[in-house]
């Protein structure tokens, strides 16, 4: 059976992809290059907005159960703390950060995938593409040198920073290129700090940063200016004098598990789809490690894109639900990068009058229970919101485009339609014509509006305080099926 949907690339972005639309009976294919996993430790932290959403593929508690949960954060200029966040009691299932290697999360993702009878084919590679009106041709090449043509109906380009997908439809990323360098290793500490809690610690244009990770390790990342990177193997001297500078006196290193250095270039893509092809994950945005957002924003893509992709496949919507993929991602991505480099030239800084202001003023600023959540919701990414083309807020009134805060409620795949009291005159024959793909829950569920309140396969608001009619053209607008021989161009 040819492939509805094509997917290049099977790290996290692309595994949750095909999950999302395989589990919505989409014939789904993905395809990787590299012939086996990566076992690597690239992305480590799970963000709580994160695991949310893999609680739609039941995956929140096998993922929590390998992971090592942190919910406090501190982190030190010149020796004094001048940021220390909780996020203990944040309203959320999983108030914590979880520190999962991406190895592990990718192994999880492709075991749920395969129960759906969708494998991943490894060691072939995209090599061109052409569109045409209904699909996407495209030339794959194997590792055992057979050359394939085949087709698809849309083709997701999941394949990270230097993705071909991306180079095949020529869009280019946008803006200045914010280069960071890092070498970074995971590690058993010798030191009298508490294991699960995450710690910063920054001197005169210095960063490193001790993330936990199972196994009693950390992941010791250090970050440097441009063009002071050193070159080679990372060394245990290396590792021990950034540990010399940035941590408390008589930390060691006690022994090295891995070491590596990267560099990422924090730039986003000038737009997230041409015609049938579209963009997700480190294809579309690159981000700082400082935060750990990067992994999370290309799963967040893949649910964002996922359900609507499946309906319009499905009939069941017109194609041109897909233009708010990019409409609410695109937003969220200009956000996070302009929000990591801004997070990153802080924790580079060296001038005496910068870092004085640093240790001293900051952390009268960032105790303010303001600012703490700001922080704290940035961090776990529960500030996400398509509301108003920002990418975010940090209102505390709902509002349509937030994210639904009781997740508990909704359906894992389907619209959840929520109403207090009886159902109000009319609102059977409204969702009627959509009727399979609505979940409608009464006054249990109630987030304390007398209106009718709709949330989104994805978790997000569709519609608040509504009334039928509302809801009726709100229905009729987004799922009307194309009409016969309807097609993208």
């Amino acid at each position: 059976m040819t492939a509805q949907v094509l997917i290049v690339g099977a790290g996290p972005t692309g595994l949750t992809m095909a999950i999302e639309l395989a589990r919505r009976g989409v014939a789904v294919r993905i395809i990787d290059a590299d012939t086996a996993p990566t076992t690597e430790t690239r992305a480590l932290g799970v963000q709580p907005r994160t695991l949310e959403l893999f609680e739609k593929f039941g995956l929140a508690e096998a993922m929590a159960a390998g992971g090592v949960p942190v919910t406090e954060f501190n982190v030190f200029s010149e020796g004094k703390r001048f940021l220390h966040l909780d996020i203990h009691d944040l309203a959320t299932p999983h108030p914590y950060l979880l520190m999962l290697p991406q190895p592990q999360v990718e192994a999880l993702l492709t075991a749920r995938l395969a129960e759906y009878g969708v494998t991943v084919e490894r060691g072939v590679e995209l090599t061109a593409l052409t569109q045409a009106s209904d699909d996407v041709h495209v030339a794959l090449q194997h590792r055992t040198g057979r050359a394939e043509q085949t087709h698809a109906r849309w083709v997701i380009g999941c394949d990270g920073a230097h993705s071909t997908v991306r180079h095949q439809i020529r869009v280019p990323f946008v803006g200045a290129a914010f280069e960071e360098n890092f070498a970074v290793a995971d590690v058993h500490m010798d030191w009298a700090l508490p294991y699960d809690v995450f710690y910063s610690f920054l001197n005169r244009g210095r960063f490193v940063a001790y993330f936990p990770m199972p196994g009693n390790q950390h992941r010791l990342t250090i970050a440097y200016r441009p063009g002071q990177s050193p070159v080679g193997d990372v060394t245990f001297e290396e590792l021990q004098s950034a540990v010399d500078r940035c941590a408390p006196a008589g930390a060691r290193v006690a022994e090295i598990t891995y070491a590596g250095r990267f560099r990422i270039n924090q730039r986003k893509v000038a737009r997230h789809s041409v015609g049938r092809v579209f963009l997700a994950g480190d294809a579309a945005h690159v981000h700082s490690v400082v935060g750990g957002q990067g992994m999370n924003t290309g799963i967040q893509d893949a649910f964002n894109l996922g359900w609507k992709l499946a309906a319009v496949v499905h009939e069941q919507a017109a194609p041109a639900l897909l233009d708010s993929y990019a409409a609410e991602r695109s937003p969220v991505a200009h956000r996070l990068v302009k929000g990591t480099r801004r997070a990153t030239r802080m924790t580079l800084l060296r001038n005496p009058v910068a870092t004085f202001g640093r240790r001293q003023l900051a952390p009268h600023v960032t105790a303010r229970p303001a600012v703490q959540r700001v922080l704290q919701r940035a961090l776990t990414q529960l500030d996400v919101s398509y509301r108003d083309g920002a990418g975010g807020t940090n209102d505390t009134h709902l509002q349509v485009g937030d994210r639904f805060p009781r997740i508990d409620v909704l359906d894992s795949s389907r619209y959840t339609l929520l109403h207090s009291g009886p159902k109000p005159p009319g609102l059977n024959a409204a969702i009627a014509p959509h009727g399979e793909l609505i979940d409608v829950r009464g006054a249990t569920a109630s987030v304390g509006n007398p209106g009718l309140t709709l949330v989104r396969p994805d978790g997000y608001l569709a519609l608040l305080d509504a009334d039928v009619r509302e809801l009726r053209d709100y229905l009729d607008d987004t799922f009307t099926a194309p009409a016969a021989g309807e097609h993208i161009a």
